[in-house]
C-alpha cells in the first residue's frame, strides 16, 4: 500500500462470522512478523483449519479521507 495509510480495523471472521482476529492502528505494509499488523491464521493460539476466511479492511489515508475494503481469502496448508 502507499506510505502514509494506516489501517483503523482489520478484522477476520470465519465462516460462522465469528471474530478469529482484529487489529487497529497500525502502518499500510506492517505483518505479523515485523509489526504485529497481519493474521497469522491462528485464533486462540491455536493454527485454523483451512477454509474460506471474511476480511475487513478500514483504511485512513495520508490527507485523511477513509476507506472500507472488504473480500475473502482461502487458507490453505
Amino acid at each position: 500500500g502507499r506510505e502514509g495509510t494506516t489501517i483503523k480495523i482489520f478484522r477476520v471472521y470465519d465462516r460462522w462470522g465469528e471474530l478469529v482476529f482484529e487489529n487497529k492502528d497500525f502502518p499500510i505494509n506492517s505483518t505479523l512478523l515485523t509489526d504485529d499488523g497481519g493474521w497469522d491464521g491462528s485464533f486462540e493460539g491455536k493454527e485454523m483449519n483451512p477454509g474460506v476466511f471474511v476480511w475487513y479492511v478500514e483504511a485512513e489515508f495520508e490527507d485523511g479521507a477513509t476507506e472500507v475494503f472488504k473480500g475473502q481469502t482461502t487458507l490453505i496448508k
